[in-house]
């Protein structure tokens, strides 16, 4: 073993690096299960943990939960023993929810949430079912039904206030929050005092009988956690009070009190250490403007802008929306407008960025049917040989017997060919379902560059882009001439230029070998689609300058002739 190599592969020492180095938590995650220290759910589990939390990569992580979930289904399916992992299993369905929440997913939040429910239910874990009912509920907020959502909140904090145990006043403090949110996004400001003066109250029971609940690790100060919920906690309720001074212009004697009662509990906030986070100023600016404190929500703004560089999120579209309503109650009629519009603008490229999020979870499934393929095409080669080396040994002496083998092994060659002709059509539908997003292909093309903005100096791998719009964009690749010759031509671009951009910028080889990837599936379709087309017809349609070329390329891709596909296809 090298020098500095892991030598002990355990769960703990993989999650401790897994946002710091998370290829290296990869590998421990697998020495981890080949030495037996974690079940092959729980590796399956961790490694989606650490997509998401190193390497960030949530199409990935979603994908590695749901084969986890679907391969223990079908191992149970085929009657097959499995050594069932619920714990594992409830954590899968919350890392799913998490990541859905992050999309605003709100149908797939509510069934994985609704499945690790009832998950948690079952392993006795009422925290655990609390947190789950609260993410349920404030997605059917978001889906339009409020009340059924509060409902059920209610009644779960009602649950969750039984438990006398560190984790039960965890999940009373999440699901409360929940709730909260739930009635400033309705402006129910005036049912947010009681919820808050709720949890004040469990708060403060922690804190002054910390020996009644249980769970606490042996030497745990709660104190941290207290303040940190208690800051949060008195920032709703500031939040409450002055949005009700605001709603209460009319009335100055209420107005006063509301003013008043925002004011002392600002200044309990501000008591509390959480105060001088970045969460404490992102609460807070949503009460200053209604206060009246401009110069502190500015402050406040401009550290909660400074600490996101990214603009394009959902927190900087709040922080422009809370600016563009401090500016308009100050009459800056012209300020409030830009904010708006820019608030609008990343509000439309959130939306881009949640369809390339989900063209790259359809890219990874279309990736591992590729993959699947490929498996399929070397077991077809391995039998293959092992066939022939089998019909050497046996001889002239057992021809009849062979014959009858032959027959046999021919039969199940059929059968397997339908196997794999049914595994390419659905790789082929996998490619038009991520066309039917996009309009065109698996990869967005850029459809407004013109043919004058490709130009030598860009870099071989922005080159290769430009180059592969135009090809897609125009459908270049089903004229059988098209080569080099006719992007030299159309582009002004020299050879070596061209062979640069496919051979260094681009995951080919060369133009050929993509033209080839494009050709291959438009054929298979036609293959199907079209039998009153000849296979060197389907050549000729897909671009291919013969049809032994076609054929070649063909069978190298899929482990099967174009005759011997169309065949196994219209058998299915």
């Amino acid at each position: 073993m090298p020098a500095g190599a892991d030598t002990i592969y355990t769960e703990a020492a993989a999650m401790s690096i897994h946002r710091t180095e998370p290829e290296r938590a990869l590998g421990m995650i697998d020495s981890a299960l080949a030495v037996g220290n974690i079940t092959w759910q729980r590796a399956e589990y961790l490694k989606a943990v650490t997509q998401y939390g190193g390497l960030h990569n949530i199409p990935q992580s979603r994908q590695t939960c749901l084969d986890l979930i679907k391969r223990e289904e079908e191992l149970l399916k085929a009657g097959k023993e499995v050594k069932s992992d619920s714990v594992t299993l409830e954590r899968v369905y919350l890392l799913l929810t998490s990541l859905e929440y992050t999309a605003a997913n709100h149908p797939a939040i509510i069934r994985y949430a609704t499945e690790a429910s009832r998950l948690a239910h079952a392993l006795n874990m009422p925290d655990e079912v609390g947190k789950m009912e609260a993410f349920i509920a404030r997605s059917l907020a978001q889906t339009g039904r409020t009340d059924e959502a509060i409902a059920r909140l209610e009644g779960t904090l009602g649950e969750l206030r039984k438990l006398d145990t560190f984790g039960g006043v965890v999940s009373y403090h999440d699901a409360s929050k929940k709730l909260l949110h739930i009635l400033i996004d309705h402006k129910r400001f005036s049912e947010m005092e009681k919820v808050c003066k709720d949890v004040l109250s469990r708060l403060d029971e922690l804190e002054q009988h910390p020996n009644r609940f249980g769970d606490m690790q042996e030497g745990f100060n709660p104190a941290e956690y207290i303040d940190f919920a208690r800051g949060q906690i008195l920032s709703f309720l500031t939040i409450s009070y002055a949005r009700l001074a605001t709603e209460n212009k009319a009335n100055p004697g209420l107005r006063s009190q509301y003013l008043r009662k925002a004011l002392d509990t600002e200044a309990e906030v501000f008591r509390t250490e959480w105060s001088q986070g970045i969460d404490c100023a992102k609460m807070m600016s949503a009460a200053y403007h209604h206060l009246g404190q401009f110069d502190r929500f500015e402050e406040a703004m401009e550290r909660f802008e400074n600490s996101y560089p990214d603009t394009i999120n959902p927190n900087y579209q709040i922080c422009l929306e809370q600016r563009g309503e401090a500016a308009q109650m100050q009459g800056r009629t012209a300020q409030a407008l830009g904010y708006l519009e820019r608030a609008y603008i990343i509000r439309d490229s959130l939306d881009q960025r949640n369809q390339r999020d989900q063209l790259a979870e359809l890219a990874t499934l279309y990736g591992l049917q590729e993959e699947q393929l490929a498996r399929q095409k070397a077991e077809s080669d391995a039998r293959f040989y092992r066939l022939l080396t089998m019909s050497e040994i046996i001889g002239l002496a057992a021809a009849i017997a062979f014959a009858v083998y032959f027959s046999y092994k021919r039969r199940e060659t059929l059968k397997k060919n339908r196997v794999l002709a049914r595994e390419i059509a659905e790789a082929i539908e996998y490619k038009e379902s991520l066309e039917s997003i996009t309009g065109d292909t698996v990869i967005p093309v850029n459809t407004e560059i013109p043919d004058d903005a490709i130009t030598p100096d860009s870099p071989d791998a922005s080159l290769f882009q430009q180059l592969r719009d135009a090809i897609l964009r125009d459908q270049l690749y089903l004229d059988p001439s098209m080569d080099r010759q006719t992007l030299v031509d159309r582009f002004g671009l020299s050879k070596e230029r061209i062979g640069a951009a496919f051979a260094k910028g681009s995951p080919y080889k060369s133009l050929i070998e993509f033209l080839t990837d494009c050709r291959l599936p438009h054929a298979a379709k036609l293959l199907t689609s079209r039998p009153d087309l000849s296979i060197a017809d389907v050549a000729r349609e897909s671009g291919f300058p013969s049809a032994d070329t076609f054929g070649r390329n063909f069978k190298q891709k899929y482990a099967l002739t174009p005759s011997a596909y169309r065949s196994a296809s219209q058998q299915l």
